[in-house]
């Protein structure tokens, strides 16, 4: 008795192999901004929780030392027991303690007092101050082997001294602000590295290292600037729409290209008594 012939096994054809790798291609192509989309939906989300987190560390910590703000750099009280003087260092060197930072903090302790040049404190990388939207951060998050480089600045108008230009202002919380911490930005994004020079969370000189901004320009922000275009002196928005900024309130926003100077300076200024912009 004959054995049933074996049923012909049948592959693709080259037709069909090269309509399906078109198709596959079609889908990738419609699926790659979506990704893209998401990516940076999620590297802003980064970014805002980063804001909110500097911005309530440093009211907590106004609020623990009898409203007085931190400077943007400076001689700064502390309430710690073990300490027997003042604090000496940038805002973000004060605000550590606020954001589980404390052990960081503690390891300035020189004679009982902390200070953001010793034990190579300034070398360390913290992460909430590290944006994942830098396009020219890199990998490497320290400057010159000696300064970790940071994403986030303080506005000079609110924690420094304007009437002599000095960074140790003597701001109060919310007493300086009178225009309202809800219309008054407290920080923004900067460029971790803007023309050769470093936006570094320690960095306690008085150039446009120190992590602040509306200092040595009342300019408006760039908005990711092309790296030979950027300038030190301002802030720099993280994406092409705008700048994100913390503002006094502990809140983060979005702030657009197309503001004007004169509403982007008006938010700047705790205490000017100016009306925003309707382009706020």
């Amino acid at each position: 008795m004959s054995q049933p012939a074996p049923a012909s096994r049948r592959g693709f054809s080259l037709f069909q192999l090269l309509l399906l790798l078109a198709l596959l291609a079609i889908l990738f192509g419609l699926l790659l901004p979506a990704v893209g989309k998401v990516r940076s939906a999620a590297r802003r989300t980064q970014d805002s929780s980063n804001l909110r987190q500097v911005c309530l560390a440093t009211i907590n910590c106004a609020d623990t030392n009898n409203g007085k703000l931190p400077p943007v750099v400076g001689l700064y009280p502390v309430n710690d027991p073990t300490a027997a003087g003042n604090g000496y260092g940038t805002l973000f060197f004060h605000i550590l303690p606020y954001l589980e930072q404390d052990n960081l903090y503690k390891t300035g302790n020189v004679d009982g007092k902390f200070r953001v040049d010793a034990a190579g404190i300034q070398a360390t990388v913290v992460k909430t101050y590290v944006s994942p939207s830098d396009p020219g951060g890199g990998k490497d998050l320290i400057y010159d082997g000696w300064l970790a480089k940071s994403n986030y600045a303080a506005n000079f108008q609110v924690f420094g001294n304007t009437a002599n230009n000095s960074l140790a202002g003597e701001a109060r919380f919310p007493a300086s602000i009178s225009d309202g911490t809800s219309n008054t930005i407290f920080f923004t994004q900067r460029y971790q590295v803007c023309n050769g020079d470093p936006c570094a969370w320690g960095y306690d000189g008085g150039t446009a290292w120190v992590p602040a901004f509306a200092y040595l320009s009342k300019g408006k922000f760039q908005a990711r600037p092309a790296a030979g275009l950027c300038d030190s002196s301002l802030a720099q928005g993280l994406q092409a729409e705008g700048i994100e900024v913390g503002m006094g309130d502990g809140s983060a926003r979005l702030v657009a290209a197309s503001i004007s100077p004169q509403t982007w300076w008006y938010a700047c200024t705790p205490a000017g008594g100016e009306v925003l912009g309707t382009d706020w």
